[in-house]
């Protein structure tokens, strides 16, 4: 049994509910049964708003995200195993259960510190390119913006095709925050197309400056509410690459 404090969906207030939880292939598993009542507890549709909650064993208290499970079906069935009640839950309703995994926030570093660190190396290559570009030297500007641009896309294109689709599936509270992010990203793509052609062009350093200027201020701001957006969650599914 554990004790899970969440935040109120519609109050903000905190609420503690006492839950049984299992030990599933290394995973803190609890599931939203209500004892098969037709519909979800409160708690569940808590977490849905706000996934980071306290968690209470008996012998210690951490914080964890609380995050829907991608492989339902496959961890319900072990459940069942370990506590064939879940499957008389289910028997009782027609809602599907929702089976969900308690990930511990822990303090080395993961998934998230790593986002951290690449959009820093991002900052770093934004203030070296500004200062290349007031220094008058348009062409070895050109190839450091160049090979800047495609690390840049790299990096979103796997946010756009693996980060946030898996933070959406599990976190349904940070989908509408990682829509606009996505929104975002389109935004920037446009930029650096704007500022290639213009370096290409070699025509109006003018507008280079400000276009530039246009593209540094929209990724400060960018990385910084992605980072109130997504380090979390991150930290709390996957370790940093190694």
């Amino acid at each position: 049994m554990i004790q899970l404090t969440t935040t109120g969906a519609r109050t903000g207030r905190k609420h503690r509910v006492t839950l049984g939880a299992l030990h599933i292939d290394g995973r803190l598993v609890v599931v939203a049964s209500a004892m098969g009542l037709p519909k979800h507890p409160a708690w569940y549709h808590n977490i849905r708003k706000n996934p980071l909650v306290t968690v209470e064993t008996g012998t210690e208290t951490f914080e964890a995200m609380a995050a829907i499970a991608p492989d339902r079906d496959a961890l319900f069935a072990k459940v069942v195993e370990q506590q064939p009640g879940f499957g008389d839950y289910q028997a009782r309703t027609t809602r599907v259960l929702p089976v969900l995994v308690l990930h511990r926030l822990d303090r080395v570093r993961r998934m998230g510190d790593w986002i951290v660190e690449v959009h820093d190396w991002l900052r770093t290559e934004l203030r070296d390119l500004r200062a290349q570009l007031d220094s008058g030297e348009p062409l070895s500007f050109g190839k450091r913006c160049l090979g800047f641009c495609s690390a840049l896309t790299r990096h979103h294109t796997g946010e756009d095709t693996a980060i946030f689709p898996m933070l959406a599936a599990q976190f349904p509270a940070l989908a509408p925050a990682l829509t606009k992010l996505g929104e975002e990203h389109v935004v920037v793509a446009q930029l650096q197309e704007q500022i290639q052609r213009l370096v290409d062009e070699e025509s109006d350093p003018a507008r280079l400056h400000a276009e530039f200027d246009r593209l540094a201020s929209a990724l400060d701001s960018h990385f910084t509410y992605e980072e109130s957006v997504i380090v979390t969650a991150l930290n709390a599914l996957a370790p940093a690459p190694g």
